[in-house]
């Protein structure tokens, strides 16, 4: 693969799930990854909650906004990584085209309802779960990987880091 691997996160909403991946893959892939987020029904802004999550971490933001993904559509994407939680009932976006596709549902934390710290914590797992898929992502050989041994391998990372 072509380094640095530029990553699209998708999500319905583009409010919470993508915008974390986006950040952490910016942050985390320096060199190796440029990530975008955008969504298929955008809610138009961006989850506060993200954003404290990320500011807990050290986790750079950047100037994130929920976006549609009509925006990146000439750009050149070479991965498309949906995050919605199809598990949960959900609608996950489909990209198109010829871009190597992979799908890492995670719960959305933005429908978890309670206290602030059950709030917050919905926001930490769904952060450490972005987070270890992003390292276990990093940690591939990805200068040297075809498109069909990459797809195979983000199929192993959705499997071993689905928490259940």
């Amino acid at each position: 693969m072509e380094l640095p691997m530029r990553v699209l996160f998708l999500c319905t909403g583009n409010s919470c799930r993508s915008i974390i991946a986006e950040s952490l893959a910016n942050h985390l892939g320096k060199g190796k990854l440029v990530a975008f987020s955008a969504g298929s029904f955008p809610t138009g802004s961006v989850n506060p909650g993200a954003l404290a999550v990320l500011a807990r971490h050290d986790v750079p933001a950047g100037e994130p906004r929920s976006k549609s993904w009509d925006e990146l559509a000439d750009d050149d994407i070479h991965l498309a990584i949906t995050v919605c939680d199809a598990a949960a009932g959900e609608t996950c976006p489909v990209w198109m085209g010829g871009t190597l596709r992979a799908h890492w549902g995670v719960a959305d934390p933005a429908h978890v309802q309670g206290d602030i710290e059950t709030i917050a914590r919905a926001f930490e797992r769904t952060f450490n779960e972005m987070k270890e898929r992003i390292e276990a992502l990093l940690a591939l050989p990805l200068e040297n990987m075809k498109p069909a041994e990459l797809a195979a391998a983000l199929g192993d990372i959705q499997r071993r880091h689905t928490r259940p």
